[in-house]
């Protein structure tokens, strides 16, 4: 299975900046890199990351990226943010149709809130699943199951805390693997 991970933001494009200065992009490719080394260790994953460093990547580059190698499956990784301090938790969004990417989307999100209990796993419920549904670009304009997983909102003290912390990152980046890999079993 080619999977195609992607750490979103980079370059000049910080992405959301908490107050102590964490900047998502970071925190997006450090997770990634973390979940492809876990990947590497299965014999019958390829895993490739759109950006390797903090270098800018354009949404639709990203997209083509992925289409041109012939992935499987698409994580754009990501942190959240708001205007609002009390918004908080983790977040999974697909695109708008139904397709192998909500499978994939309900084993991370149940696999983040078994992992993360106390936490808040937001959700949206009324398709009968817990992903969200969003025309982003990376989720529209892929031709694999994608998903875009929130890890937290850095605009929230608790989440910004957790995401600091390199350990919670490493845990993150194991769960998220492990859905992978309990989906890729299932396709």
């Amino acid at each position: 299975m080619r999977i195609m991970l992607d750490p979103g933001h980079g370059g000049n494009d910080p992405g959301a900046i908490s107050e102590s200065n964490i900047h998502e992009a970071d925190v997006n490719l450090d997770v990634a890199l973390q979940m492809a080394g876990h990947l590497a260790s299965n014999l019958s994953h390829l895993c490739r990351l759109t950006r390797y460093d903090d270098t800018f990547i354009a949404l639709g580059e990203r997209c083509r990226i992925a289409n041109d190698w012939g992935a499987d499956v698409f994580v754009s990784i990501h942190c959240n943010s708001f205007t609002d301090p009390a918004a908080e938790g983790f977040e999974v969004y697909t695109n708008r149709e139904l397709d192998a990417a909500d499978f994939l989307a309900s084993v991370m999100w149940n696999g983040f809130r078994q992992a993360f209990p106390l936490m808040r796993g937001r959700v949206d419920l009324s398709d009968g699943d817990p992903d969200k549904e969003a025309g982003f670009v990376v989720l529209v304009g892929t031709r694999m199951p994608a998903v875009l997983f929130e890890l937290g909102f850095l605009s929230n003290k608790m989440d910004e805390a957790r995401i600091a912390s390199f350990e919670w990152r490493a845990k993150a980046a194991k769960v998220l693997v492990d859905a992978i890999r309990e989906w890729s079993l299932l396709q």
